[in-house]
C-alpha cells in the first residue's frame, strides 16, 4: 500500500492521541481508531476508559449505550460491560459472564488522552513525545486552538505534506513569506527524540504579523528566521511560526516576537482515513484570548486547505503509483528519510 511495500499501513506500537481531555465525558465517545471501533468514556473518578466498541452479542456500537456507575451498559440488550472490559451482566438471563471485552491504555496528559493498541509488552508511557519540546504544560507558555479533523485519506498523505514545506506558497497563498519557502537553506538534526529540520531565510513584516505580535513590533527591512520541524513519530509533528534570530533595528530579538508552535497529532482512523488533531503553544501574548480567536481561525483554514489537497490524491494514489513512477525531488529528502523510517517500524511489527 502506496508508499510502502507491507499490507499493514501503519505502526501499532505508538502512542497515538486518541481525544483532546475535554472530548471524554460521562457520555460516550464513538471512536475508530487503527482500524479498531472504540468507546471512550470516564469513570466516576474522572479516569479515561477506552474499550472495543461492538457488542459482542450482535454488534451493536456500544458508544450508543448509556454510562451507568463505572460501567457501559449495550443499548441493544442491556449487556453490561465494566471499565477493564469484563462482561458483568446479562440482563436476559441474570448473570454475568467470564467474557472479557479489550480495552486500551490511556494516559492523560494535560490537554491530550494518549492510547496505546499495540503489544501490551511494549507500552512505555515514557515513548510519548516529550512535551518540553514545544512548551506544552510549561510556564510561560499558552496552549491554544484545538481542533480535529477527520480525513478521507491515510495518514501518510499528511506526514509528506507536514515534511515538505514547498507547498505553500501555491497551497496556502495567504501566508507572509510564502515565497520564501520554495527553494531555502537546510539542515538537518538527529536528536535523541525527534528527527529535525531547520530551514532558514529573510522576512519582511506584512499584515500576518501585524495580526500575530503585533503592528507595534514591525520592523524595517528584512528579519533573518528559522523554521524548525519535528518529526517525533508518525503520531506527532511539531511546525511553528518564523522563528526570528536576527531583527533590524535590535541587537536582540525582541521577548514580543516570540515562539509560537504549531503541534499535528496524526491517528490513522482506517488504511485510508486519519483523524488530525492540531493545536498551538507560544510564549507570547498569554492572556490575549483575540489571538486565539485568530489563531484558531487561521489553523483551522491552513489545515482545510492540506486536507483539500490530500483528500483530491487519495482516490488515485494506489493506481497511480502502479502506472507511473514517483517523481522524487531535492526538496523530499526529508519526507523519503521519514518513510524510510516509518518502513523500519512496519518491518519491526510484520
Amino acid at each position: 500500500m502506496y508508499p510502502f511495500d507491507k499490507a499493514q499501513p501503519f505502526a501499532v506500537n505508538r502512542w497515538y492521541i486518541a481525544a483532546f481531555s475535554n472530548e471524554i465525558t460521562r457520555s460516550p465517545l464513538a471512536r475508530t481508531i487503527l482500524g479498531k471501533p472504540l468507546a471512550l468514556y470516564r469513570t466516576q473518578a474522572g479516569k479515561a476508559v477506552a474499550i472495543y466498541g461492538l457488542c459482542p452479542h450482535r454488534y451493536f456500537p456500544l458508544a450508543q449505550g448509556r454510562i451507568e456507575g463505572d460501567t457501559l451498559v449495550c443499548g441493544y440488550h442491556g449487556f453490561v460491560f465494566e471499565a477493564d472490559g469484563k462482561c458483568s451482566g446479562i440482563p436476559s438471563q441474570g448473570t454475568g459472564t467470564g467474557f472479557c471485552q479489550p480495552t486500551y491504555r490511556i494516559e492523560e496528559r494535560g490537554p491530550l488522552c494518549w492510547i496505546w493498541m499495540g503489544d501490551k509488552d511494549r507500552c512505555d508511557p515514557d515513548l510519548i513525545p516529550p512535551y518540553e519540546d514545544f512548551g506544552l504544560g510549561v510556564e510561560g507558555w499558552r496552549y491554544s486552538s484545538p481542533n480535529h479533523f477527520t480525513i478521507k485519506a491515510r495518514a501518510q498523505l499528511l506526514i509528506d505534506n507536514l515534511m515538505d514545506l514547498t507547498h505553500l506558497p501555491y497551497l496556502h497563498h495567504h501566508i507572509a513569506g510564502g515565497e520564501a519557502m520554495k527553494a531555502m537553506p537546510m539542515r538537518e538534526e538527529e536528536r535523541e527524540r525527534s528527527y529535525r529540520l531547520i530551514r532558514s531565510g529573510k522576512l519582511p513584516w506584512g499584515g500576518f504579523h501585524d495580526m500575530l505580535w503585533g503592528s507595534e513590533h514591525r520592523y524595517e527591512g528584512l528579519a533573518d528566521w528559522e523554521s524548525i520541524t519535528d518529526f517525533y513519530g508518525p503520531e506527532l509533528i511539531r511546525t511553528n511560526m518564523p522563528l526570528f534570530v536576527k531583527v533590524p533595528g535590535h541587537e536582540q530579538v525582541p521577548p514580543a516576537l516570540g515562539h509560537l508552535h504549531i503541534l499535528h497529532g496524526i491517528t490513522p482512523e482506517t488504511a485510508t482515513s486519519s483523524h488530525y488533531f492540531g493545536f498551538a503553544n507560544r510564549n507570547f501574548r498569554l492572556d490575549d484570548e483575540a489571538l486565539d480567536t485568530f489563531q484558531l481561525e487561521s489553523d483551522k483554514k491552513i489545515r482545510q486547505q492540506d486536507i483539500d489537497a490530500i483528500e483530491a490524491i487519495e482516490p488515485h494514489v494506489d493506481a497511480a503509483s502502479q502506472l507511473q513512477r514517483e517523481l522524487l525531488v531535492k526538496s523530499d529528502g526529508p519526507a523519503v528519510k521519514v518513510r524510510r523510517r516509518i518502513a523500519r517500524m512496519l518491518e519491526a511489527e510484520a
